[in-house]
């Protein structure tokens, strides 16, 4: 079980702009800095967005996603929408993604360098 992820920025006062207000709204906000980038959690280090270890440039990893777990539906739409316009681009509007009606809502979306999301969250309204 992976304790926290990253993904490369080239542009970290542009990633930071981005989550600083994603993050919050499911009660995360930063918790440490490196010379190189940023971590956000909720009382530990969950998320981190870096430039590259080796120098080079960021790239988005092909295949490669983080799920942001939500505490209702009203916040996985109001995170896909707030991440829209804070520029990002839609890859799933919200809504279910079973037959569960208690199941799994979700909303994927990338953020301005292209790194996939989902807001999700399992379980009734």
């Amino acid at each position: 079980m992976p304790i926290y992820a990253t993904f490369g920025t080239n542009d970290i006062e542009k990633a930071t702009a981005f989550y600083d207000e994603l993050l919050a709204m499911i009660g995360a906000s930063r918790v440490g800095a490196i010379d190189r980038g940023i971590f956000y959690g909720r009382g530990i280090m969950e998320f981190g967005i870096l430039n590259p270890a080796n120098g080079g440039a960021a790239a988005v990893g092909n295949g490669a996603m983080i799920a942001l777990d939500a505490p209702s539906r009203a916040v996985v739409d109001a995170m896909h929408a707030k991440a829209l316009t804070l520029g990002a681009s839609c890859e799933g509007p919200p809504g279910m993604r079973d037959d569960d009606p208690d199941g799994f809502y979700g909303a994927y979306f990338r953020d301005p360098e292209g790194n996939k999301l989902c807001a999700f969250h399992i379980g009734p309204a």
